[in-house]
């Protein structure tokens, strides 16, 4: 079986004055992902002051689903929701990844 990455973005816009209160939790969140979540940030839209991201990557589609089912998952919609509005949730495999490793970061 090949071995695939999986995808989650979730899209909301959060009420001047809950930043802060939305970012911790999202932080409590992403303290709180389980192993097969590989990796995640969250973006503020450069274009949208008031837009978040929240993206993440998963070792695999069961991984994904289980996580989609998770409290830890209605907290982040919830967060969205109530803070502010959830636009938007996109999920899916990734076509193709590229790889690189850093030799030296000059600064």
């Amino acid at each position: 079986m090949a071995n695939n990455t999986y995808f989650l973005k979730i899209t909301g816009t959060i009420s001047w004055g809950k930043h802060t209160e939305f970012q911790q939790t999202i932080q409590f969140v992403f303290n709180h992902l389980p192993a097969g979540c590989i990796a995640h940030d969250l973006a503020r839209d450069v274009f949208a002051t008031n837009v978040y991201h929240l993206f993440s990557m998963w070792n695999s589609d069961a991984a994904l689903a289980a996580f989609k089912s998770s409290k830890e998952y209605q907290l982040v919609k919830g967060s969205y929701q109530t803070l502010g509005s959830y636009e938007s949730t996109t999920t899916g495999r990734l076509a193709d990844v590229q790889l690189f490793e850093a030799i030296e970061i000059d600064l």
